[in-house]
């Protein structure tokens, strides 16, 4: 990953200036959504992307990355009927035999030939009056019908006996019969699956070497704010060191179905922003903004999303933190290709939730995800404070172990959208409803994927 940092001001033009300040003059009819929760929101932008193109990689570096194409057994699993034990494969005719005094004698080479059950070889023919060794895995020899555990008989010398009650081992017993796992032509993989290493491990089985996959989502990042210096420069007790950068890069960035192509930072001014929006709008699917989205007299975004061609879908949502938020969508052109843009404010705790919240089930979208895929956890708190709020609600909650040593969910306070030092031990939030308390099993959000 390649992270280009930069900061544009209207003092220092860049060559591409030029064309985004020639854009100003457009003006993008508005598709003001009314929004009544974080997951309506969602759907709203949903309905205005469009998934990225597919390409083709190898089965084995595919982790991560999202299915495009449904995928199908090439043939039944268990391609045939094989032992799901170690033993000996009989038929049960024998079973009285096998269970006498005398035993049934082992198939050896000396007296039946290679008669060993063997993985990766094909079946045997069964030998008459015969135990045949066998190992978990190896097909069924032709003619028997049952397989006793080595744990289950007793040997002396070549024969062998059965230990327990015989009327316990009944035709079928420790074999796996062919397409019990899947028959041929039997879905495998549905598109949009998150690809995971059991995929990947049940793809090879089927013989899946190069897999179609959604290509990644360029994602920009723009941090926007004349307070914001770097997290390595000196800074002023009136400065702020940019954390907003860092925490997108993390939380979007270890998705491998996600490529963050650039993060820059533009200052309070229209030209800038309008010059750096541009920028990244031309080669991205998305581009995430932080500040400059709520109501004050240096707050540009929403005017310079508009002056770029995009549509605005929603500004504001019922929620907390994160309530100035937007969302805009620049339609597909003859010249470019569709755009979310999406403006998170510019507090940290803010950008975390509204980020993990909405922005990356956007961003899902745009990767041909499932909706399965990226829905929350349901956990429930260790205890209730009993606060409410009229609106959604994004709280922060820690993980320990609990009496019972097993891991519990549990709030953390958090003093206001900016107290980052609360959030540096949160596993995530839950999502509370309005006029709600954390009482109950709650949608949970985990910063890690």
């Amino acid at each position: 990953m390649r992270i280009i940092e930069l900061r544009i001001s209207t003092q220092s033009p860049l060559p591409n200036q030029s064309l985004a300040l020639s854009m100003t003059t457009q003006t993008p009819h508005s598709v003001l959504c009314e929004i009544s929760s974080p997951q309506a929101a969602i759907d709203a932008v949903c309905a205005r992307v469009i998934s990225v193109p597919t390409e083709t990689i190898a089965l084995a570096n595919s982790c991560g990355r999202v299915l495009a194409k449904t995928l199908f057994a090439d043939r039944d699993s268990p391609a045939l009927d094989l032992s799901s034990m170690d033993g000996f494969a009989i038929k049960i005719s024998d079973l009285a035999i096998i269970s006498s005094a005398t035993g049934l004698p082992v198939a050896t080479t000396s007296t039946q030939g290679d008669h060993e059950a063997r993985i990766g070889h094909s079946p045997i023919e069964m030998p008459v009056a015969h135990a045949v060794r066998i190992v978990t895995g190896a097909p069924i020899p032709l003619g028997s019908d049952a397989v006793v555990r080595h744990e289950d008989v007793s040997r002396v010398g070549d024969r062998v006996r059965l230990a327990i009650d015989p009327a316990s081992i009944k035709n079928g017993a420790n074999i796996r019969r062919q397409g019990e796992n899947a028959k041929s032509g039997a879905q495998i993989a549905p598109a949009g699956l998150m690809i995971s290493a059991a995929t990947i491990g049940a793809l090879a089985s089927f013989g899946v070497s190069q897999i179609q996959v959604h290509r990644r989502v360029r994602v920009a990042i723009v941090i926007t704010g004349d307070e914001l210096v770097s997290i390595d420069g000196n800074v002023q007790p009136w400065q702020v060191r940019d954390s907003n950068g860092p925490v997108l890069q993390a939380l979007l960035g270890t998705r491998a179905w996600i490529e963050i192509i650039s993060c820059a930072r533009a200052v309070d001014d229209v030209d800038s922003l309008t010059a750096t929006l541009a920028l990244a709008m031309k080669s991205s699917d998305a581009v995430i903004l932080t500040g400059g989205v709520s109501m004050g007299h240096r707050d540009f975004v929403p005017q310079v999303v508009g002056k770029l061609g995009a549509e605005t879908i929603f500004h504001k949502l019922p929620q907390r933190p994160g309530r100035p938020m937007m969302a805009a969508v620049r339609p597909a052109t003859a010249s470019n290709a569709p755009c979310l843009i999406l403006g998170l404010p510019g507090n940290p705790i803010s950008v975390m939730t509204t980020a993990r919240r909405l922005g990356i089930p956007m961003l899902g979208a745009i990767a041909g995800l499932s909706r399965l895929a990226l829905a929350p956890a349901k956990r429930v708190l260790a205890s209730d404070d009993h606060s409410t709020l009229g609106m959604w609600w994004f709280r922060l909650v820690g993980e320990r172990l609990g009496a019972d040593c097993c891991s519990e969910l549990y709030l953390l306070g958090g003093k206001s959208s900016g107290d980052v030092a609360t959030a540096a031990t949160s596993v995530g939030f839950v999502e509370i409803a309005p006029g709600k308390s954390t009482n109950g099993t709650q949608d949970f959000y985990a910063w890690a994927e």
